[in-house]
């Protein structure tokens, strides 16, 4: 504690200025801020500046920090983006995950459309879907969720989750994302709206709102989107489903939202992705036309999800506020499940039945070849419980004025995992050389349709956390400081084993900032995440729960607005430590055998999920947004250079490696613009470019996955109808039909890859009434 505590004077050189105010701000005109007057409760005398203006009403001011409280994104403690629900609808992404990742440069999907699994990687970390929280509630999004009808707004915040909303369940390092559910604007929500992708998608949306009162204090907003049809590429299709409704009331003192969320999406022919790559012995064959399947027609997988919400703020009497809520979800996936896996790999994947040609005979394994792997039904189900209660306030010692805050949370998780009784017989090898498709004809789908009567998994963690802070303002607050942390428990059943354990930590958070004027905060902060770790059982047959794993990032940064465009310079660090697999086969021995260096460690007492060595990610950010030529041409841009080592770290093979981490890029980059021409009254056009360098397969740098560059362009045009506004929009993704590898990877140093989606061109009309 003593280290963390002497991190302190080195955030004091830094600084941090983020707004306390209480006031809302409309998110339905953001346009209109041009400065927001910070007022609240800690009587700040500094206005913050906005990202508003700059990006048009794209980036929304408000954010909502957890422990923290609603802040403006200009000074708020972290490196923080605001997406509005105006950038989400015009960008017409097919899932949430799009919207971010095609934004902002220090992120990348895995997923999205090409996959039912879904998420983000920040600054070189992952982070699921199913961690993602609404209305400051954890776990509300979903398990593989890729809804956007009920988005407001998507908050990014880089920076450890832990000290903001508590640790997930699963475990998350290096950021969050938060959802703010849309609400009924003061003048209604009226929107129908008609659209059509390729190659063969419709798709139909509405959007109804009204307030109601003589003050408009209650409100209700209704949202809904299907599509369904084939996708650009050959035998993948898609079903989806998504609803929201939202209720609420906002009083003089108290305000409440209800909200019930509703998504299911199905895709057939989806989920092809390339495994294990980190051990082939050779590079991994170059990236096939895009429109080809990897896997036949047959292969599906379903999402679902409900998620039924509460929550309120109260402004009492005295100088504090109440909040908190509590919401259920209930999620599943089931479907198919197939791992094809290149060949020349470590594991000969394909050799025996998985390596059988369609006329029978046995083949020698080629780069150029991957083993479909059988196939095997797969249902696996989440329930998440997410409640919270907290109290934020002020007072004055002196010259010097206090921000406090105290908060609850409390996430309970289940899920449980059940297998088809039992997988198809083979698997096939597939030649890339050759067409792909008429070779997949081959593979046999005579996977069981029955179910095994117990679970593979049957699991329920819980974590409480109790999150305290403090922000002191000094020289009539242009120098700040906030300490605080997290006292956290978080206990693990496994019900297959009839074994239980729990731990529990304290996390410190420290940020300063130094605000000379307004238009310029300077900013550091150290912060601290966990994830759950494994249950041990020792020789008498107890069972404990080894300590979380912390992860600790520091960060220094500086924002400055220069009235028509804004700019944000940040530096990281993040070191996460690794573990010990320790797999084991049916038999209770280990699936790599007693040479591994886990045996070895396991020799001296050691046991599996026990700390090893770490991962450490370094990185630079350079973002700016602006809005030029008499607010006619928004241009954006960002850039992060990533540096990601890993030392003695153990491999998914229980094997020690020092190197690179796997699947990260060294430079992502990312530019858009848009442009309101002046030859056209409502055109506007609008392009966008993302650049992902060269990344490696391996930790040792053997084999790189090659860099590549995507480019969309588009336009919409508004007009008015009588007394109705009609919009008409679209787009060309991937406008060069670049054949790439979407690059991914999993726990320990597994690297994935997953064929990045073919042209896609959407048209869609939308009338406001």
């Amino acid at each position: 504690m003593n280290k963390k505590l002497a991190l302190i004077p080195l955030l004091l050189a830094g600084a941090y200025g983020y707004a306390s105010e209480q006031t809302d701000v409309s998110a339905n005109n953001p346009v209109e801020l041009q400065q927001v007057e910070v007022k609240g409760n800690a009587k700040i005398r500094h206005a913050a500046k906005s990202y508003s203006i700059a990006s048009d009403g794209d980036l929304r001011d408000r954010v909502n920090l957890g422990v923290l409280g609603k802040a403006n994104a200009f000074t708020a403690p972290v490196t923080v983006v605001n997406y509005d629900e105006k950038v989400i609808n015009n960008t017409e992404a097919r899932t949430l995950v799009d919207v971010v990742a095609k934004k902002d440069a220090s992120t990348w999907q895995f997923g999205g459309e090409s996959n039912t699994l879904t998420g983000l990687y920040f600054r070189g970390f992952q982070l699921d879907a199913r961690q993602f929280s609404v209305n400051g509630l954890s776990g509300m999004y979903g398990t593989q969720g890729t809804s956007s009808v009920q988005v407001g707004s998507a908050q990014l915040i880089k920076g450890a989750s832990t000290a903001v909303n508590g640790m997930d369940p699963e475990g998350a390092v290096s950021g969050s994302l938060n959802i703010e559910t849309k609400k009924a604007a003061d003048s209604g929500n009226r929107k129908i709206g008609l659209g059509w992708f390729s190659n063969n998608r419709a798709q139909g949306t509405f959007d109804l709102g009204e307030r109601f009162g003589e003050d408009k204090q209650f409100g209700v907003r209704v949202n809904g989107k299907l599509r369904h049809g084939d996708t650009p590429r050959d035998g993948y299709s898609e079903d989806n489903k998504e609803f929201a409704l939202n209720t609420d009331y906002r009083g003089e003192k108290l305000r409440v939202q209800f909200d019930s969320i509703y998504a299911k999406r199905k895709a057939n022919g989806g989920r092809a992705r390339i495994q294990d790559i980190q051990n082939l012995n050779g590079r991994l064959f170059d990236a096939p036309d895009n429109q080809t399947n990897l896997l036949p027609e047959w292969n599906w997988q379903n999402t679902k999800g409900q998620t039924n919400m509460l929550t309120f703020e109260y402004d009492t009497d005295y100088d504090f506020q109440v909040s908190g809520g509590i919401g259920y979800n209930k999620s599943n996936y089931t479907g198919t499940l197939i791992a094809p896996t290149a060949c020349l790999n470590a594991s000969s994947t394909c050799t025996a039945t998985q390596n059988t040609a369609a006329n029978g005979r046995t083949v020698t394994p080629r780069n150029y070849d991957y083993s479909t792997g059988t196939t095997r039904l797969t249902d696996q189900y989440f329930r998440t419980l997410s409640m919270n209660l907290a109290a934020r306030g002020e007072f004055e010692t002196g010259p010097v004025s206090h921000n406090w805050s105290a908060a609850f949370d409390r996430v309970n998780r289940k899920r449980a995992t059940f297998q088809g009784a039992a997988a198809s017989s083979s698997g096939l090898t597939v030649d890339t050389r050759r067409d792909i498709a008429e070779q997949l004809v081959n593979m046999g789908s005579d996977y069981s349709r029955d179910w095994n009567a117990a679970p593979t998994l049957n699991a329920e963690v819980k974590v409480n956390s109790l999150a305290l802070s403090d922000t002191l303002g000094f020289a009539d607050n242009k120098y700040r400081l906030t300490l605080g942390g997290r006292f956290q428990a978080v206990e693990y059943t496994d019900k297959q084993k009839s074994q239980s354990g729990d731990a529990k930590r304290f996390s410190p958070m420290a940020m300063a900032a130094w605000v000379p004027t307004p238009d310029l905060v300077v900013y550091s902060n150290y912060m601290e995440d966990l994830e759950p770790a494994s249950i041990k059982t020792d020789e008498s047959g107890e069972t404990t729960m080894a300590k979380p794993r912390v992860s600790k990032q520091f960060e220094i940064g500086v924002r400055k607005n220069w009235g028509d465009f804004v700019t944000t310079l940040n530096a990281f660090q993040i070191k996460r430590p690794g573990y010990w697999r320790g797999q084991t086969n049916n038999s209770g021995n280990l699936v790599y055998g007693n040479n591994t260096d886990f045996a070895k460690y396991q020799q001296t007492g050691g046991a599996a999920g026990d700390e090893q060595g770490m991962e450490r990610n370094r990185g630079i950010e350079f973002n700016t947004y602006a809005n030029l030529l008499g607010n006619t041409l928004r241009p954006s841009l960002g850039v992060m250079y990533l540096q990601s080592k890993v030392k003695n770290y153990p491999n998914s093979r229980d094997m020690l490696v020092n190197g690179v981490q796997v699947a990260n890029p060294r430079v992502v980059a990312k530019a858009g613009v848009e442009w309101d021409t002046p030859f056209v009254k409502g055109l506007t056009v609008n392009g966008n470019i993302q650049h992902f360098g060269k990344s490696y397969q391996d930790t040792q740098k053997q084999y790189a996955f090659p860099s590549y560059t995507l480019v969309d362009v588009g336009a919409r045009y508004k007009t008015k109808l009588g007394k109705n506004a009609l919009t008409v929009s679209g787009s060309v993704e991937n406008l060069f039909n670049k054949n790439y590898w979407q690059v991914q990877r999993g726990q320990y140093d597994r690297s994935f890859a997953v064929l990045g989606m073919p042209r896609t061109v959407w048209l869609k009309a939308e009338l406001d009434f």
